[in-house]
């Protein structure tokens, strides 16, 4: 069972707006809403998996957190340069090293594999609890 969990602000105010029994699609359709402002959180419950998705419009972070580990996907850039890029997650502008800013294709990927079992090739940081 997949349950995405959308957050929703209006200024200070925050939302959340639950859909349960959700779909792939469904979970692509409401990432595909994110714009970074009203909407720049979301998360999905898919079986022992929390995935957390931040961000909007063309540049996104993925963390799953799962009871062993913490996985943040990685983009495919093979940039030494720690370059630090502001991104709004959760209504808070933060700074993430460019490694951890992924596209709509990179976020599309991880959730057919995650939640379809699908092997893709992606990079994913594992940070063992």
């Amino acid at each position: 069972m997949i349950t995405i969990y959308e957050e929703r602000r209006t200024g200070a105010k925050a939302d959340t707006v639950e859909h349960s029994h959700a779909s792939l699609e469904k979970c692509l359709e409401v990432i595909r809403k994110m714009d970074g402002f009203t909407c720049s959180q979301i998360s999905i419950q898919h079986m022992d998996n929390m995935i957390m998705i931040g961000g909007g419009s063309h540049e996104f972070i993925v963390t799953v957190e799962s009871n062993t580990a913490i996985h943040n996907l990685l983009n495919s850039t093979e940039e030494e340069e720690e370059e630090m890029v502001e991104l709004t997650v959760g209504g808070q502008a933060c700074e993430f090293p460019q490694q951890y800013i992924v596209s709509m294709e990179l976020v599309e990927s991880a959730l057919l594999q995650l939640l379809t079992n699908t092997s893709t090739e992606l990079d994913w940081e594992i940070i063992e609890k």
